[in-house]
C-alpha cells in the first residue's frame, strides 16, 4: 500500500471518531430521568448536507437505558424549553416491551418528534419528565443518549 492509501485510511479513521460528536450530550445536561427529576439535553443541529437547503424539522431523541417500575406504568412527557424560560410540550415517549434494557449509543431506541417553527436552527433545551400513568411508578428510570434536530 502506498503513502496515499495509508493517508488516506487515517483521514477515514479520523472522520468516523468525530461524526458521533454532533449528537453527543452538553456539557451539564442530566441524562437519567426519574419520576422525581426529569432528564434534561440539548437537542444541536445536525450537520447540513451540501444537499439539504430545507431547514431542521425534528427532534431525534435516543434512549440507551431503560428500567421499568416495580409498580404501575410511566409515560415520558418531551418539552422543549422556549427563549423565554417557558416550556411546550412536543411529544410522549412509550417503551415497548416494558422491559428493561441498556443499549450503546449505535443500538439505542430512537424517538422523533415534529419540530415546531420557533425552535428552527438552534440548539434546544429538552427535558424529559417520567410520568406515572397507573401506581407511584417507583424505580422507574430512563437513560437518554442524545438529542438532535434534523
Amino acid at each position: 500500500m502506498g503513502a496515499c492509501g495509508s493517508w488516506t485510511m487515517r483521514v477515514g479513521c479520523a472522520l468516523l471518531l468525530l461524526a458521533p460528536i454532533g449528537a453527543a450530550a452538553a456539557e451539564g445536561d442530566q441524562l437519567l430521568a426519574t419520576v422525581n427529576k426529569p432528564a434534561v439535553v440539548t437537542a444541536t443541529p445536525a450537520p447540513k448536507t451540501a444537499s439539504e437547503s430545507q431547514p431542521a424539522r425534528q427532534v431525534v431523541l435516543s434512549v440507551t437505558g431503560y428500567q421499568p417500575p416495580q409498580n404501575g406504568a410511566i409515560q415520558g412527557i418531551v418539552k422543549a424549553q422556549k427563549p423565554d424560560g417557558s416550556e411546550q410540550q412536543i411529544g410522549t415517549i412509550g417503551v415497548f416491551p416494558d422491559s428493561a434494557f441498556k443499549a450503546e449509543s449505535s443500538r439505542a431506541r430512537t424517538y422523533n418528534f415534529p419540530l415546531p417553527k420557533e425552535f428552527e436552527g438552534a440548539a434546544v433545551k429538552l427535558k424529559v419528565e417520567l410520568v406515572p400513568l397507573r401506581g407511584q411508578a417507583e424505580g422507574a428510570q430512563l437513560e437518554v443518549g442524545s438529542a438532535e434536530i434534523r
